[in-house]
């Protein structure tokens, strides 16, 4: 199983730059230092609570959406690849099973559908 500390580190790097976002715009956003936010996405700080919050809502998600895009690192759920702006589709066989009730795994649900 990965680390958790380096794979929530690398879900808020992936969620930052899925949304064009530098290390210090999220920063700002988050009420973080730079170089503390640089730590918890490279995986050597671990967010407290109230970092998370913060986080999640510098990311326009909410905590429980955030803590889902850790669990499917965890997993190994593959995330859709980015091309030009469009999201590519997966194929068949490499679609994973989606059964989340929280509004992300809705849309996910009705897009690999």
């Amino acid at each position: 199983m990965a680390d958790l500390q380096q794979t929530m580190g690398a879900a808020i790097r992936r969620l930052r730059r899925e949304r064009e976002l530098t290390l210090k715009e999220l920063a700002e956003r988050s009420i973080l230092s730079v170089v503390y936010l640089g730590e918890i996405e490279r995986g050597k700080k671990y967010p407290s609570a109230l970092v998370l919050e913060r986080l999640a809502a510098a990311l326009d998600l909410n905590v429980p959406d955030l803590l889902e895009q850790v669990a499917d690192e965890l997993r190994g759920v593959e995330q859709p690849t980015m091309a030009i702006g469009f999201t590519m589709p997966v194929q068949q066989s490499a679609r994973p099973a989606l059964s989340r009730t929280t509004s992300t795994g809705t849309v996910l649900n009705m897009l690999v559908a």
